[in-house]
């Protein structure tokens, strides 16, 4: 039996950021994502396949939509056959041995792949400054392959990260030395990436107890925010 009208109603609502906050739910979509889920102990509340495919999760409630259903409340324009209703839920920060701390990213794309490759290098958590884009948002999560549900993160203000007593290595391309002579420390260290546009803010720039850059010819000004943060993660991670 197909979802109702009502019930497709209600669940396209959540494409909107204040619905997703609202309710605390999130579509997820694709069987690549939903196996990834799973595999870290991610459980959909359901999961929606298209009429008359094979129900993949039979441990899962599900529920059967049309084609045209599926379009309204995919976000791809070309739609998998699949999607689930995820709770926006990220586990809490436990360890900050080795933190990343994001200020203002606002592109999801960028986002999502600094959660994946933060997951991969084993950063103990994220923090997210308060104007930074959404972690829910369907870019964001296609692009982190659904790391934003499994690595612990939460957002902070700047001058919150300012009150702690954290190492802070800001990344910054004046007044900073090369990324590969920085070391780790015994102190519990937060890394700062900054802004695609802005880079890391003013204050804390002024605040950082060390700034580092990456070397790089001179042909190129800058590195994308997503790339240069796998760079800087990995360099620390691999001392620990």
């Amino acid at each position: 039996m197909l979802a109702s009208k009502n019930e497709i109603k209600q669940l396209a609502k959540l494409k909107q950021k204040k619905y997703r906050r609202l309710e605390q739910k999130v579509i997820v979509e694709g069987k690549r994502l939903i196996d990834q889920l799973i595999t870290n102990s991610i459980l959909p509340d359901k999961i929606y396949y298209l009429k008359d495919s094979k129900q993949l999760y039979p441990q899962i409630p599900g529920g059967e939509i049309s084609g045209e259903q599926l379009k309204k409340l995919s976000s791809t324009q070309n739609p998998q056959n699949i999607l689930a209703v995820v709770p926006t839920l990220a586990p809490p920060l436990k360890k900050q041995n080795l933190l990343l701390y994001l200020d203002d990213i606002r592109e999801p794309g960028n986002l999502g792949t600094i959660f994946r490759t933060a997951a991969a290098a084993g950063i103990d958590g994220i923090l997210l400054s308060e104007n930074c884009c959404e972690r829910w948002n369907d870019k964001a999560i296609r692009a982190s392959l659904g790391t934003v549900f499994s690595i612990p993160s939460a957002i902070r203000a700047r001058s919150w990260l300012l009150a702690q007593d954290f190492r802070i290595v800001a990344s910054a391309l004046d007044n900073s030395h090369q990324l590969y002579s920085s070391k780790i420390t015994d102190q519990d260290q937060v890394i700062v990436i900054g802004s695609e546009a802005f880079g890391v803010s003013p204050e804390i720039l002024q605040a950082a107890t060390e700034k580092v850059h990456i070397p790089m010819s001179q042909q190129v000004e800058s590195l994308n925010a997503a790339v240069a943060a796998g760079i800087i993660i990995f360099h620390y991670s691999r001392q620990r």
